[in-house]
């Protein structure tokens, strides 16, 4: 357990520094070793090479090594940032960790160039109002990995998501004419911080299905980050691997109880943790 002592004998000198170090170890998410190990390893799948810090009997000290080495690192700052933004989802501990980034990121950068006047043809176009929220400009949320039977299940999953404000990549929208579905369907599992997957008894047995889920399971084995959620859309029973991941349960239910039940589902993948809102009724 770490001490005020051990805390003192780090010798953090930037309050900044201070600061970061504290609010990762408030987080409930990184108490355990393999998250901590993922923290580290997704970083330096951001930075395109690994960070490889030392051991530390400590995790105040070891987590002032990691904020010490994405300083140091070309883009590392924001790199932690969004890595525990993924892993915590919208919580005390991401908010704080993405203040204090931002906040050091814009004292470190020099002040702004002055604007250059955008050249006749080079305004941006502007986006259309039936485009995903974050198709656009890369900040995909979710991909939705579905088979073509259940292609109208796939249609309503991503429109509820974007009606909440999620970035959205799917096949029946954005796969449109002069795109290259081989690249279509790595930018969905490797750049969109999750994947819905469409359960049915049709994708447990489709091939293209089972190589989209399992490419994201590989990049989370320990489902810590929770990349793959799992949607079931028919009764299905799958087995290996996917059987193990929780999934969110649709079928049977009216349209307005299963959007409840989607959001709330996709927002307690996001945040870790599905506390209610109000408090449980005292079972005496």
């Amino acid at each position: 357990m770490d001490t005020d002592d051990s805390r003192h004998r780090t010798g953090v000198d930037h309050d900044w520094q201070r600061e970061l170090v504290e609010a990762l170890l408030d987080s409930p998410t990184l108490q355990d070793r393999s998250a901590r190990a993922m923290l580290e390893e997704l970083i330096g799948e951001e930075l395109g090479r690994r960070l490889h810090l030392r051991e530390h009997p400590t995790r105040h000290l070891q987590f002032l090594e990691l904020v010490r080495a994405c300083e140091a690192a070309d883009g590392g700052l924001p790199a932690l940032a969004q890595v525990v933004s993924l892993l915590e989802g919208h919580s005390r501990t991401s908010d704080k960790v993405s203040e204090l980034v931002h906040g050091r990121v814009a004292e470190t950068a020099g002040p702004p160039p002055a604007p250059r006047p955008a050249a006749l043809g080079s305004l941006p176009a502007s986006r259309s109002p039936h485009s995903s929220p974050g198709a656009q400009d890369g900040a995909l949320d979710f991909f939705v990995s579905y088979t073509a039977v259940d292609r109208a299940w796939a249609a309503w999953i991503a429109w509820q998501l974007e009606d909440a404000g999620h970035g959205v990549l799917v096949e029946e929208w954005d796969f449109v004419p002069g795109t290259q579905w081989p690249v279509g369907m790595e930018r969905g599992v490797t750049q969109c911080a999750r994947t819905i997957a469409v359960l049915s008894p049709d994708y447990l047995h489709s091939v293209y299905g089972r190589q989209e889920w399992q490419a994201v399971q590989a990049a989370d084995p320990t489902g810590l980050a929770r990349r793959l959620v799992p949607v079931m859309v028919a009764r299905c029973r799958p087995e290996g691997l996917l059987a193990s991941v929780v999934h969110i349960d649709l079928v049977g239910l009216p349209m307005e109880r299963a959007r409840e039940r989607l959001l709330d589902g996709v927002g307690a993948a996001r945040a870790g943790r599905a506390k209610p809102a109000l408090p449980p009724r005292f079972p005496g």
